[in-house]
Parts: structure tokens; C-alpha cells; sequence
């Protein structure tokens, strides 16, 4: 080391490196750098989040103007239904079922045979005073093929069907049995009753597998998992991130926005998202934000077969 350090002051002489004026100008700036107030460096996918999911609260997707809310639907029946959803709800104060693709856990009908069925059921439908022996069943959603929708509550006492029309409150009673009948055959048919022991054991098997899959990425890339963050910084974003998603949740929950599709998506994709680029800002150098990306595969492949299965 000695006959290195002699041989290299040889060729670069032994006089210092940087003049007394550049280092007292390095030592003025570097003292000067840690006196300025340290910027809130929080990820911005945060303020990204919070923006976007509160703008699909009061924008949403499955809101729609509806042309037919001054029609009944004993006129709009002279019209060949094009589609119409269903979704089991009890609750008459809120409506469950809409345009294909948008809301989670109903069934679309298309075939003729079921677009004729409905029409028909409609037909012979007549306006008249409810019950109060009738219990609200189903929601059903009807589009026409001129474009028009409307929305019925659908009501059954014993064998006997009803709809109420959402949007002109006006209730309607079935008279002709064979249509009332055929028609709640139908909606019996393509019930699903999804039991607590299913939901449970999907949400264990769910668990199961993201464990799985983080501890073959910590192991395939050598992450460790100690210490859980990086810096304060680091978990002061995560929790901000977690409190934030929290919060949401419970207002989708409290509103109801989760049958809808698009919130669903939008909602995890922020999430997962939000936790991939505070993993890659605060751990990028051990590789962190491969847990997050690997997390989000396997959570979006959940996600799809538990839509495929219980829909």
C-alpha cells in the first residue's frame, strides 16, 4: 500500500487536490444545501389516488340519462327489448342491476327467447295500487331496441308477480299467470346462492397464494424482509397510502359502489399501483417493488376468476 501510494504521489505530486478557495466554496454550498427546509417528497401516486377515486364517486361510469322516465312501460312493452340484466336485491330503497358489463353479480339476457318473455310479461302488465303482501325480489334493468331504459323493481307475493318502475314510482301487477309464471322460472333458474363456506374458503386460498408468491420473489431475488421499510419516510408514506385507501373503502362501501365494475378495477389498480411506486422510490435497490408487481399478477388473476365464478 505504501509503494502504491509513493508511486502515485510521484505521478500526481503531493501538493492538495483542490485550492483552499474550492474547499471552503464545497464546504459553503454543502452546509447551505442541509439548511434548506427538505421537501415533502411523498410519492405523488397518492394525490394521484385520492383525485381519481373521488372523481369516480361523482363521475362514475354507470351513471346514465335515462329517456324513459316519463314513459310507462306498458307503452315502452310495444317495443322490442333489445337486453335486459337482473340482480337479486331485497332492498327496495336500492337498485342493483344495469347495463351489461358494468355491475357485479347479475345475469344478462339476449336470447330471443328471454327478450320475448319480458316483453310479453310487460304487456300484460296494468297499473294498480301495491300491496303490502308483495316483497321486492329482484332488480331488473331493460333496454328497447330504440335506445330507451327502465328500470323495475320487481315484486313477488306467492305466485304472483309485480314490477315498480324507479323512475315513476308507479307499480304494476302481472295478470296473466302463465307470463307472471314463466318469467319467475326464469329468474329461479340462474339464482346463485353463494354460501359463507365458499366466500371463505376463496378468500383463504386467495391469501395463500400471495403469500406464496412473495416469499418465491423475496427468495428468487434475494429481497430481505427485515427492516419492513427503508427509512420514516418510507413508512409515513405507506401508512398516509393505507389510511387513504382505508377511508375510501369505507365510503364505496357506505354508498354501495362496489357491484359496479369499473370501481372495482379502478379502486385495486390504485391500490396495487400506489404500493409498486412507493416500493420502487424507497427500495428500489433491493428490489422491493418486485413483491408489489408480483402481488398485483397474482391479485389481478384472482380478481378474474372470482368474477367468472361467482357472477
Amino acid at each position: 500500500m505504501t509503494s502504491f501510494k509513493d508511486k502515485l504521489d510521484k505521478e500526481l505530486g503531493e501538493a492538495p487536490r483542490f485550492s483552499q478557495q474550492l474547499q471552503e466554496r464545497i464546504l459553503h454550498n454543502v452546509s447551505q444545501e442541509y439548511k434548506q427546509p427538505r421537501r415533502w417528497q411523498y410519492p405523488a401516486i397518492i394525490i394521484g389516488a385520492v383525485v381519481t377515486l373521488f372523481f369516480l364517486i361523482i363521475i362514475g361510469p354507470w351513471k346514465q340519462e335515462d329517456s324513459s322516465k316519463h314513459a310507462t312501460i306498458i307503452e315502452l312493452a310495444q317495443h322490442e327489448v333489445k337486453q335486459f340484466t337482473s340482480a337479486y336485491n331485497w332492498e327496495e330503497d336500492t337498485f342493483k342491476a344495469g347495463r351489461t358489463g358494468w355491475i357485479l353479480g347479475q345475469q344478462a339476457y339476449k336470447n330471443d327467447s328471454e327478450t320475448k318473455l319480458i316483453a310479453n310479461t310487460l304487456q300484460k302488465a296494468v297499473i294498480s295500487q301495491k300491496d303490502d303482501d308483495y316483497y321486492a325480489y329482484r332488480d331488473v334493468w331493460v333496454e328497447f331496441d330504440n335506445g330507451q331504459v327502465v328500470q323495475l323493481k320487481m315484486f313477488l307475493n306467492d305466485e304472483q308477480l309485480a314490477f315498480s318502475n324507479r323512475q315513476t314510482n308507479i307499480f304494476y301487477k302481472v295478470e296473466d299467470a302463465d307470463a307472471a309464471s314463466a318469467f319467475i322460472a326464469l329468474m329461479r333458474k340462474d339464482e346463485k346462492d353463494i354460501s359463507f363456506g365458499e366466500m371463505f374458503t376463496f378468500l383463504i386460498i386467495a391469501l395463500l397464494l400471495v403469500w406464496l408468491t412473495e416469499k418465491a420473489i423475496r427468495k428468487m431475488f434475494s429481497i430481505p424482509k427485515e427492516p419492513k421499510y427503508i427509512n420514516t419516510g418510507h413508512q409515513r408514506t405507506t401508512f398516509s397510502a393505507r389510511f387513504i385507501q382505508g377511508a375510501t373503502l369505507i365510503l364505496f362501501n357506505i354508498y354501495g359502489l362496489f357491484i359496479y365494475t369499473a370501481t372495482i378495477c379502478v379502486f385495486l389498480a390504485v391500490f396495487m399501483m400506489s404500493s409498486i411506486v412507493i416500493d420502487y422510490y424507497y427500495g428500489r435497490e433491493e428490489k422491493r417493488h418486485y413483491i408489489s408487481i408480483g402481488s398485483f399478477i397474482m391479485s389481478l388473476a384472482l380478481i378474474i376468476v372470482f368474477i367468472i365464478y361467482f357472477s
